[in-house]
Formats: structure tokens, C-alpha cells, sequence
């Protein structure tokens, strides 16, 4: 038993070892950013011919997709809060049981104490819900969590030159000495340059950040006190640790940055005096063990004359003098990050008015943090208020530069028909960021919309260069080519491109192989796709379907045409609905469908609509089936697939009568005829079918009509005419 209570210490250095490092790796992640980029398609018609294999001329629109980015911002996420509220929770039932032993307290006495300030809490807020007691809760434990952490730094603020002082130990004191202060001197250097980069002096990479040094120094002094016998320090330290990592881990996470930066001024200010102190604190307590060259770093923490927790309490009032001499930048970042924390609970408790309250509050205190107005702009987003997006978004920008922001912003100016304020903000940010694809996507999108047509094809160009591999840049430089008859791609990317399974690359390719009159590449697949209720998708079955006619897919278009989200966003899917069914043996009701369109449509598109509706009639009448007929199925789909074929109809029809499908018979007649009134030769076959239905006034309209346009034809079918009027009339005798 004995044995499983000493590995103790060595489980929890294990644990806290593990939640420094993913607290460190989230760090260097990055966390979630308060934007992310969206890829935005937009349908371009375009004008092309419709049958450019014929000398038809019929003009129609295809659709190009052209594709810029749209950044959206990022809510924070619930979960970071959620586990570090558990480990807050065993942080203080850790720092309660210090608290007893410290202060020898008995087991009954503490439980029973606050079993009574619990009741009372309860008592006084009964009425609260599961939500609002988390967020009553939430505030002192954010308080704590932060005491603990400025707290645990100026404890381990000493554990890293201890270290320093293991590892620099020799056998001969001279070395010893030179090792140690050499490392001193590299890790102040450190210091002083991770300082000046965070409070601005300088801009430098060469030092190790301020937060690494923290979680660096906080575990090496878990590690340290392994070696304690006092159990009771080495419970204030995990409670510490768990304290101070229960609002690390949202803070880094979603990015609270305001928090982090508070936490590094501190750790540096708490560090830097420690290297000035420590060689003090070394000489003062232990100078014959160094003249002896002894392993002092084993009895740093026994110090008799001056105690490591006297130098710690020096450090502290020397740090917050510190703090307070610099405008109290420190101490308000992070009453800032509290409050950002506190938005972040609003946020979710779905109070929106006390979650602008809080990130406002937030700006009091450091009105330039990233957190805040990232969360603000959020906001209003959400409820379309571009003013203040628009500001948030420009007051991030003062201190934290980032492409995304200056795309959000110059989105607001384009989407405002502002287009010089656009690109302004993009040229500005071009000079910052003149590596990223995104940015050059953007200006050559302004570009275009200011009608310099020649920047617009640099900056795709050079967007092409920046993300070699990137689709947009692919779908886009093949839109310019077919929109502008530029000269972007070459027959060899167009070829590579061609086997890319993006909707907006093939698209864009059917188009300018199509405008341009060239063959298909070879690897271009043309093969089904689930579409969805998205631009690229739609541009792509409606251009592959009118460029493949007949040996093109069938889509499920009826079932689309239910949901009136696809008659919104596309309306042309009803034409192509009709299209569909014409190269797929469905002329009769093509026909029709395109009929309907012609009336409700206005003046332009009925008017190629009717051109095409000929084109139609046309084609089908120039089909000169000749196939034998035998059966009922046969007859069917031969009137089906040739509704206006002479030959068909007289071999269709008295298969049909044989099969009792009168009416039938009657119907593709009719069709014939009402497509047909100027052709003399579908009124025979429908005089006799109207006769034989007992449509004799129908009947005789037909013959007085072909009378007129075809007396030599009306001639030599009169006799058969009268024997079915005869026949019709005798029927309706009885």
C-alpha cells in the first residue's frame, strides 16, 4: 500500500506532464481563428451556340463558375470550457485539501463548513436554472484560475535555473560556475528578447516564446518537487497546476489571446527577476557548498538564511510594481480575457445582449485585442449590421494584421458597391501578405468588377503561381479565357485539368471547348455525381447536359422540380428538364414543357425558346424511321420516341387499335396534327382516328382544313373519309 502511495507524486507529474504538452501544442497550432475562409461560386451565363456541329445559329447561355473567397466568422467552441471546468473542479477540491492540512483543519470541520456555504448559495439562488448556475459559477472560477496561474509562475519561476544549475554541475568548481552562468546569461538574453517582442521594442524570431518558457518551468517544478518530503507542497502545486490549465485550455483554444499575452508579461517580468535574484539567493545560502563544488541544486528548496519563498514574495511586489509602472497592461489584458471568457458563456447561454456586454467591457480594457472585436464583428455578422462589422473588423487589424481580416473587410466594400475602397484594402494588404493566393484571387475579382481586365488576368496568374495546386485558380483562369477570349491556359494545362473531379474546373472546361469549337480532352470523365443545392454542381449537369445531349447522364430533374429550393436558386432547371427529355426519347412532352416556358418566360428567352422549338420540330420531322413494328411495346415506343413520322404513325396505330388502345391511337394523332397544322399530311391519319373515336365535328374541321391546304390530297382520301363518317354515325345510332 505503502508503495502505491509514493508513485502517487510520480502519476500526477505523468498527468500534468501530458496536459502541458497539449496546452503547448494547441498553442502552436493556433488554436480556432475568429475567421475562416469560405469558397464562394457564382454562375456566369455565358453565350455559346447551341448546336455549333450544325449551321443552326441558335444563341443560349451556358453558365461559367467563377469562384473568389468569402471569410466567415468562427463562434467559440463549448467543449474547451466544459473540460476545464472538470479539471477546475479537482484543482479546488486538491487546493481544499492543502488548505486542511495547512491550516489543520479536521475532515469534519471542513466538510461540514462548506456543506453550509453551499446551502446557503443554493438557498439564496434556488431559483436559478442549470445555465445561470454555471454562469454564476463561471466568474470566481475564471478569478481563481487566473490567481492560480500568476501564482504557479512565481512559484516555478525558479525551477528552470535550478535546472540550469543540475545540469551545469562538473567536477571542478570553475567549470561548474562558467556552465552556469552561461546558461544564465542565454537564458536572460532569452528573456530580454522574448520581452521585447511582446511589448513591442523589436521584431525578432530568435528567442523561445514567453508561454513555452511557462509550461517548461511549470513542469520541470512538478518534476522538482518529486523530491519534497512535505506532501503539502506538492498538493498545492498540482492544485495550482490544475487551476491554472483549467482556463489555459479555452484560452488557448479559442483563442483568447488577450489572456495568453497577460500570462507571458507576467512569466517574463516573474522569470527576469528570478535571474537576477537567484544567483543572490545561491550566494547568500549556500556559498561553501559552491566553494566545494557540492550538488547544491538538490537542497535549493531547504535554503535556511533567506527561504526560496521570501525571494518569491520579493518577486511578486517587484513584479506587480513592474506591472502597474507599465500602465497596468499586464493586469488589464487580463481583466480583458476575463471578460472575453465571461462572452464566450453568453455566447452560449444564448443571451446575446449580456454576450456584446461582455466582449464590450472587454474592449474598455484593452480595446485593440483580437478576441473581442473578432467576436463583436461575429455579431454583427449575424444580425447584417456591415457598419459595425466593418469597424470591428478594421479595429482588429491596428495590432494583429492578418489577410483574412483585410478580405472580410474589402468583401464589405465590394458587397457596398464601394469597389475602389475594395481594392485598396486589398493592395494594402498585397504589400503585407504577398504570398497568399487567396489575396491575389481577390484582386483580380475587383479587377474585373472596375473593368481592368489586364490586372485581373495578373493577379489570377499570379495566383496560379502562389497555389499551383489549387481548383479555384484552375476554374477561374478557365472562366477568364472563355469570358474575356483571353489566352490564360494553354492546351496542356487544359488537358491536365481536364481529369479534375471539381465541378467548377470540368464546367469551366466544357465551356471553352465549347466556345472555342475544340475537341474534349481525352481524360475528361463524364460520369454521375449527386447533385447538390450548390452553384458548381447545378453549372455542371445543366453544361454537360446540352453539350452531350442525347449520351448524357439522366438526372432525377421531376424529383428536383418538388422542392421549390431548386426552382429559387436554379430556374433554368425547368429548360433543362425539357431538354433532357427531348434527347432521351421524350420529344412529345420536351415539346410541350418548352411550350409552357415560351408563354411564362420573358421576351428574350421566349424568343429563343421558340427558335429552338422549331429547330425541334424540325429534327423530328426530318426522321425517316424505317423499323417493322410487331408488337404493342413496339408501337409505343416507336410513337414515343418518332411522334411525327408519317410511316410510325400508319404502322403505330393499328397495332394499338388491335391492343384496344383506342384513345391512344387518337392521342398521338392529335399530336401530330396540333404540331403540325401547316403539314397536309398528319389530317389523314387524324380524320380517320377523330372518326373512329366519334369526334365527327373535330373530324370535319380537320377535312375542311385540309381542303384548303391540300385539295389534291383531300382528293384522293374523300371516299375514305365518307366511309368513316358513315361508320362514326351509324355507331351513334344506338
Amino acid at each position: 500500500m505503502k508503495q502505491r502511495t509514493d508513485q502517487i507524486p510520480t502519476i500526477w507529474f505523468i498527468i500534468s506532464s501530458l496536459l502541458g504538452t497539449i496546452c503547448l501544442g494547441i498553442y502552436v497550432w493556433g488554436g480556432i481563428e475568429g475567421l475562416t475562409w469560405k469558397e464562394v461560386s457564382e454562375l456566369i451565363p455565358q453565350t455559346v451556340s447551341l448546336f455549333p456541329e450544325s449551321q443552326n445559329q441558335i444563341q443560349s447561355s451556358i453558365f461559367l463558375i467563377r469562384q473568389h473567397y468569402y471569410v466567415q466568422s468562427i463562434a467559440p467552441d463549448l467543449w474547451p470550457i466544459m473540460v476545464g471546468s472538470i479539471f477546475g473542479l479537482a484543482g479546488l477540491i486538491m487546493l481544499g485539501q492543502f488548505i486542511q492540512v495547512w491550516a489543520k483543519i479536521s475532515k469534519r470541520q471542513i466538510t461540514l463548513g462548506l456543506l453550509l456555504w453551499c446551502g446557503i448559495l443554493v438557498w439564496r439562488n434556488i431559483d436559478l436554472t442549470l445555465n445561470e448556475w454555471f454562469n454564476f459559477l463561471h466568474g470566481p472560477w475564471v478569478l481563481l484560475a487566473c490567481l492560480s496561474t500568476g501564482i504557479l509562475t512565481i512559484i516555478c519561476s525558479s525551477s528552470i535555473p535550478t535546472f540550469l544549475l543540475e545540469i551545469s554541475h562538473s567536477p571542478d568548481k570553475a567549470s561548474s560556475q562558467k556552465k552556469f552562468f552561461g546558461f544564465i546569461l542565454f537564458y536572460g538574453v532569452n528573456l530580454i528578447l522574448s520581452s521585447g517582442n511582446l511589448w513591442n521594442f523589436w521584431s525578432s524570431t530568435l528567442f523561445i516564446p514567453a508561454f513555452i518558457v511557462f509550461e517548461i518551468s511549470v513542469a520541470l517544478g512538478m518534476f522538482q518537487s518529486l523530491r519534497f518530503k512535505d506532501k503539502s507542497q506538492q498538493k498545492l502545486l498540482r492544485a495550482l497546476f490544475l487551476l491554472s490549465h483549467s482556463v489555459l485550455i479555452p484560452f488557448v483554444w479559442n483563442n483568447n489571446e488577450v489572456g495568453i499575452h497577460a500570462i507571458e508579461s507576467w512569466t517574463i517580468m516573474t522569470h527576469l527577476a528570478m535571474v537576477l535574484l537567484f544567483p543572490l539567493f545561491l550566494w547568500t545560502n549556500f556559498k561553501e557548498p559552491i566553494q566545494e563544488n557540492l550538488a547544491i541544486f538538490k537542497v535549493v528548496h531547504k535554503a535556511h538564511f533567506v527561504p526560496i519563498y521570501l525571494i518569491q514574495i520579493g518577486i511578486f511586489i517587484l513584479c506587480v510594481s513592474w506591472v502597474f509602472a507599465r500602465q497596468a497592461t499586464a493586469w488589464h489584458q487580463i481583466v480583458a480575457a476575463y471578460y472575453n471568457e465571461q462572452g464566450d458563456i453568453e455566447h452560449f447561454a444564448g443571451d446575446r445582449f449580456m454576450e456584446e456586454l461582455a466582449y464590450k467591457n472587454a474592449m474598455i480594457h484593452s480595446k485593440l485585442n483580437q478576441k473581442s472585436n473578432l467576436s463583436l464583428a461575429r455579431m454583427s455578422q449575424e444580425v447584417g449590421d456591415v457598419e459595425k462589422q466593418a469597424y470591428y473588423l478594421q479595429t482588429s487589424q491596428i495590432k494583429h494584421p492578418e489577410e483574412k481580416n483585410f478580405v472580410a473587410l474589402a468583401n464589405i466594400y465590394g458587397n457596398e458597391n464601394q469597389w475602389f475602397e475594395s481594392l485598396f484594402t486589398l493592395k494594402k494588404a498585397h504589400q503585407l501578405f504577398p504570398e497568399s493566393p487567396q489575396i491575389a484571387t481577390q484582386l483580380s475579382r475587383v479587377y474585373e468588377q472596375i473593368k481592368q481586365i489586364d490586372s485581373a488576368a495578373y493577379y489570377l496568374v499570379l495566383a496560379k503561381e502562389l497555389a499551383p495546386q489549387s481548383t479555384i485558380t484552375w476554374a477561374n483562369l478557365l472562366y477568364f479565357d472563355v469570358r474575356h477570349g483571353s489566352k490564360l491556359v494553354n492546351m496542356e494545362e487544359l488537358k491536365s485539368w481536364s481529369s479534375s473531379p471539381d465541378q467548377a474546373v470540368k464546367s469551366n472546361t466544357l465551356a471553352k471547348v465549347w466556345q472555342n469549337k475544340q475537341a474534349l480532352p481525352d481524360n475528361f470523365t463524364h460520369e454521375a455525381f449527386e447533385a447538390q443545392l450548390d452553384v458548381r454542381d447545378f453549372a455542371l449537369l445543366y453544361n454537360s447536359s446540352l453539350y452531350f445531349k442525347g449520351q448524357s447522364i439522366i438526372y432525377p430533374i421531376q424529383t428536383w422540380l418538388k422542392d421549390p429550393n431548386w426552382l429559387q436558386k436554379f430556374p433554368e432547371i425547368t429548360f433543362l428538364d425539357a431538354w433532357q427529355d427531348f434527347y432521351h426519347q421524350q420529344p412529345l412532352r420536351a415539346l410541350n414543357k418548352l411550350d409552357l416556358l415560351v408563354q411564362k418566360e420573358n421576351e428574350s428567352k421566349a424568343q429563343v425558346y421558340r427558335l429552338l422549338l422549331q429547330h425541334w420540330k424540325q429534327q423530328l420531322l426530318a426522321v425517316k424511321a424505317k423499323v417493322q413494328l410487331e408488337n404493342l411495346a413496339q408501337a409505343r415506343a416507336a410513337i414515343q420516341s418518332y411522334p411525327f413520322s408519317v410511316g410510325i404513325l400508319q404502322q403505330a396505330l393499328p397495332i394499338l387499335h388491335q391492343a384496344n388502345k383506342h384513345q391512344e391511337a387518337y392521342q398521338a394523332s392529335l399530336a401530330a396534327v396540333q404540331w403540325n397544322e401547316e403539314l397536309a399530311e398528319f389530317y389523314p391519319i387524324y380524320i380517320l382516328e377523330a372518326f373512329q373515336q366519334g369526334e365527327i365535328s373535330y373530324a370535319e374541321e380537320a377535312i375542311n382544313r385540309l381542303r384548303k391546304s391540300d385539295p389534291t390530297l383531300f382528293q384522293t382520301q374523300a371516299s375514305a373519309f365518307a366511309q368513316a363518317k358513315e361508320k362514326a354515325v351509324n355507331r351513334q345510332k344506338f
